[in-house]
């Protein structure tokens, strides 16, 4: 018959899912989950908890023999005195060293370095005849937490009735935990051993208990190593089998397995939903680029359009100037022009000149500047309709957030801010009407914009541009007048005619160029310029994703790395 208590077969698991435990708990701590992190350090300890022996019986039947027999000790674990000791509980534990923990008036700890502890910790009561008036302390501090209550009487009168009295403060639910044990069964004779058997069995089933298990044994044989006769091993193979041996701790730790399994699974849901809150996140981000990138193209086109459009006003109008110009430098029309002159000093080469200068300020720049209010106005509304289009992607997506299951509550909650946040922040970014206003053009236009009123986007906007065009528009008048100040006096301009036309020519072809190459030069880059600060409001946005994309990434290798270890566990314990 087996001699052995404790079966260690199943050790290397229990340290195995230890290990696993403080994995699991590690990955709650990350998650900021302190609700489901204490419940696997609960777990935890569960697992590494020792099982609980409360031995109970009346004075002087020997309970500290017995259980220091009970447990084959390598010391003593409950200390043996011939008289009564303390009517102070003793709960007794593994510990480094051996010293007395004062708990309460009722109860203390005594810590003993024997191995045996690190699997089973006793809980030694006073005689019952002591405890009636303190059962509450064990009825409820450790009666419902251990593994064997084991009743002990002296083999020659198990009929005390304090010790019954006791039995009936243990709740039924707890009766099925329940050894009655005779002790110093060496004291008294066979015959009379079986009536007492019978007598204890009878007490038993009036108070509930239809099989109890009662155990003859003597500590005194078993200590002398008379373990044949002690009775000590079937009661050893007894609790071997129903609450310390392998199959039991196998029962124990697919109990603690099946729990942590809902802990696991409720991570792995959580992870699956933040998961789809990333994509979802990561598509937001995804439309807004798509919205700037078409809103960029549409407000070029609008620029390429208005370039066109003010190009062919202006050939439109120097092609009519350069004719007259041409025409007016006829031989005839100058020789004309020189006899006037002598009569009449406004008809003279200057005054003929100031004329086309003035047709180029009043037919060429208020053309011009007619074309680009209305160009600037459509690429205004194109702006403002790229920050609008911004702002309620941002309002959908915050009002799109998903509620989150119990495992990413803190998570949840911080991205929800960051959205409440980015909103806000744009929202304020976009009533800066100077915000629209690309830096490199903002001193072009310093002039113009205390005529602006506080808030008008559009107005700042096509202040800046028509300051833009505006002076692209004196540069070719400019060049125009360097040639028409060209010396152009009497018969003699006639002969270099063809010399001026062309430099005339030239100049309006330069003129040309130069308003064609600044004009969608600096408006493309001024759309570019809006892009990029519009852009710029989510670097902090866009770095919390960076962040969530890499924690999301961790926490899912953790808990894989966790899961396949529990998987493989389980395998091997046919759980």
């Amino acid at each position: 018959m087996s001699n052995i208590l404790i079966d260690n077969s199943l050790e290397q698991y229990k340290t195995l899912i230890d290990e696993l435990f403080k994995e699991l708990y590690g990955l709650t701590t990350q998650l900021n989950n302190p609700k489901m992190a204490d419940t696997v350090d609960e777990i935890r300890t569960r697992l590494n908890e020792p099982f609980l022996f409360v031995i109970v019986g009346e004075v002087k039947v020997g309970k500290s023999s017995f259980v220091n027999a009970l447990l084959q000790a390598d010391r003593e674990i409950c200390k043996v005195a011939p008289d009564p000791c303390t009517d102070t509980i003793q709960q007794i534990v593994y510990g480094e060293e051996e010293k007395v923990i004062p708990i309460n008036d009722y109860l203390r700890k005594i810590t003993v370095p024997s191995e045996i502890l690190r699997h089973i910790a006793i809980v030694d009561t006073p005689g019952t005849n002591t405890i009636i008036t303190q059962h509450t302390e064990i009825t409820e501090r450790f009666i419902p937490v251990s593994d064997l209550i084991i009743f002990v009487f002296e083999a020659k009168n198990p009929y005390r009735q304090s010790a019954w009295q006791f039995f009936d403060f243990i709740s039924k639910e707890w009766r099925k935990k329940v050894i009655f044990v005779l002790q110093q069964a060496d004291l008294i004779d066979a015959e009379d051993l079986e009536i007492n058997i019978k007598g204890l069995t009878d007490y038993a089933k009036n108070r509930g208990i239809e099989s109890p298990r009662i155990f003859c044994v003597s500590a005194k044989r078993e200590q002398r190593g008379d373990q044949l006769n002690s009775g000590f091993a079937e009661m050893r193979k007894y609790i071997h089998d129903n609450v310390t041996g392998g199959n039991v701790i196998r029962l124990k730790i697919q109990s603690l397995l099946n729990t942590s399994l809902n802990i696991t699974d409720t991570i792995k849901q959580g992870l699956a939903l933040r998961e789809e809150q990333m994509k979802a996140d990561t598509t937001f981000r995804d439309r807004i680029h798509i919205l700037l990138d078409s809103a960029e193209k549409k407000s070029w086109k609008q620029v390429e359009d208005l370039d066109e459009s003010l190009i062919n006003e202006y050939d439109r109008i120097t092609d009519s100037i350069q004719r007259d110009f041409q025409e007016g430098l006829g031989f005839f029309n100058l020789l004309k022009k020189s006899i006037l002159s002598i009569f009449d000093s406004s008809e003279g080469m200057k005054e003929w000149t100031n004329k086309i200068t003035g047709r180029i300020e009043s037919e060429l720049r208020p053309s011009l500047e007619n074309k680009i209010r209305e160009g600037l106005g459509s690429l205004a509304d194109s702006i403002q309709h790229m920050a609008t289009s911004i702002d309620n992607e941002i309002l959908k997506s915050k009002a799109g957030i998903k509620s989150n299951n119990q495992v990413f509550t803190d998570i949840a909650n911080k991205r929800q801010e960051r959205f409440e946040q980015l909103h806000r922040n744009f929202n304020e970014w976009a009533s800066n009407a100077n915000n629209f206003v690309a830096s490199d053009l903002l001193d072009q236009s310093n002039s113009l914009l205390p005529q602006v009123q506080a808030g008008g986007a559009l107005a700042v906007i096509g202040a800046v541009l028509a300051a833009i065009t505006h002076g692209t528009a004196l540069d070719v008048t400019g060049g125009i007048l360097s040639v028409v100040g060209l010396t152009i006096a009497g018969v003699a301009a006639a002969f270099s005619k063809n010399k001026i036309v062309r430099q005339f020519a030239d100049e309006i072809a330069k003129g040309r160029q130069k308003l064609d190459d600044q004009l969608e030069d600096k408006l493309k880059t001024y759309v570019r310029e809006i892009k990029t600060k519009i852009d710029n409001n989510f670097f902090e946005f866009d770095t919390f994703l960076a962040e969530e994309r890499r924690q999301l990434d961790d926490l899912t290798f953790t808990y894989k790395d966790i899961e396949q270890k529990f998987a493989k566990i389980q395998k091997e314990l046919n759980i």
